[in-house]
């Protein structure tokens, strides 16, 4: 049988990512969730390919800084 855990939210001192800096990494983790989707049957592996290729487009159009 499992433990009930709470979980307090603490508001302080959180991390922020700052999008523009992580985009790799933001854009690599939602990668894997479509991956992970299709693993499960939640999406067809041509969903995930358009899902990732909407992902490249918005990062063409995201202006370098």
């Amino acid at each position: 049988m499992s433990k009930n855990r709470e979980y307090t939210y603490i508001e302080d001192n959180t991390l922020k990512l700052d999008v523009k800096k992580h985009f790799d990494f933001i854009e690599n983790y939602q990668k894997s969730i479509f991956l992970s989707l299709v693993e499960r049957n939640l999406l067809t592996p041509i969903q995930c390919e358009q899902c990732i290729e909407e992902l490249e487009r918005q990062r063409k159009e995201q202006p370098n800084e």
